[in-house]
């Protein structure tokens, strides 16, 4: 079976209004400034990205979604991770497929209600304005009222930029969770690939000797080791998305893909930082925004043993 990892016209129409949105009104600079965290920038612009269509992308048409499938949910998880979006966003974008009452899933779609993650350790991430949360606890997740949940008093996290708070108690996961893998893996390409720009254009830009840094062997070295980072977690994301479009992505594809993009995420940001020497670990650069925030998503729904498993099994059979 051949399968085209290139996105149609349709589907680059798609990403690239959702970028040019992106690039505008939620830059990643916006999170130096501590007003724009927690996701306020983004609940600022709820309608906007409601508006958008984001919400209902890949819910059928019947159940008064769009209809696109996961390849067109994976462009869009991509976008919102170059931009280092508030993941509430992304949980928004998924809740519906989990929602079991028709109403509820319909406020979802057009944003009325707003969702949020939350994971297996009892953390919800920028859930001050949601009424629902996506729980996810290894492969499985469920979509549980807030109110019932208990949202807590706000923790310290590695990644300033959003707001955790402690669950008061954690619903059971019960439903596969592959699409939502598959949608953080594809977030956390976004990543990688900013990243890896980041370090491109600074390496264009920074003079040592009289010449850029870039023209150092080992600094194209490391921006080559990136781009091939980025570029393969990139190509196991789609092929997993496009191998699901017709049913479930493959168990096996979707722990592929959760691997390859949580080491290119990671990776490349700190390759990032290293490339920008000193400046790199200051706040007024954004590197250490891009480390911290691919920190937090490669954590949600972690099961590193099991994806391993995964894999092995897949590729045996």
């Amino acid at each position: 079976m051949i399968l085209d990892l290139i996105p149609d016209d349709e589907q680059q129409l798609i990403e690239d209004s959702l970028r040019g949105f992106l690039r505008d009104r939620l830059p990643v600079a916006r999170l130096r400034e501590a007003n724009a965290h927690g996701g306020a920038a983004e609940q600022a612009l709820w309608e906007d990205l409601a508006g958008l269509g984001l919400f209902g992308l890949g819910v059928s048409d019947d159940k008064g979604g769009l209809g696109y499938g996961f390849a067109e949910e994976a462009l869009v998880a991509r976008a919102l991770g170059a931009h280092l979006v508030s993941p509430s966003v992304l949980a928004q974008v998924l809740a519906p497929h989990y929602a079991e009452d028709d109403g509820l899933r319909e406020a979802l779609i057009s944003g009325e209600a707003r969702a949020a993650f939350a994971d297996g350790n009892g953390h919800a991430i920028d859930a001050g304005w949601a009424e629902q949360l996506l729980v996810l606890s290894g492969g499985a997740a469920v979509l549980a009222d807030t109110a019932s949940a208990g949202l807590g008093d706000s923790v310290d996290g590695l990644d300033e930029t959003v707001e955790l708070r402690a669950l008061g108690k954690r619903p059971e996961a019960g439903h596969a969770a592959s699409r939502i893998g598959l949608m953080l893996a594809a977030y956390l390409t976004g990543i990688a690939q900013t990243a890896r720009e980041m370090a491109v254009e600074y390496a264009k830009e920074r003079e040592q000797f009289n010449q850029p840094i870039g023209g150092f062997q080992a600094i194209k070295h490391m921006c080559a080791d990136m781009a091939v980072r980025a570029a393969t977690a990139d190509a196991q994301v789609f092929y997993a998305a496009v191998s699901g479009d017709a049913a479930p992505s493959p168990v096996g594809e979707v722990a592929a893909a959760r691997l390859l993009a949580n080491e290119a995420a990671i990776e490349n940001a700190r390759a990032n930082i290293q490339i920008h020497g000193g400046m790199g670990f200051t706040a007024e650069c954004d590197a250490h925004l891009l480390l911290k925030r691919a920190h937090l998503i490669a954590a949600l729904g972690a099961d590193r043993a099991g994806w391993r498993a995964q894999v092995l099994d897949a590729r045996i059979l």
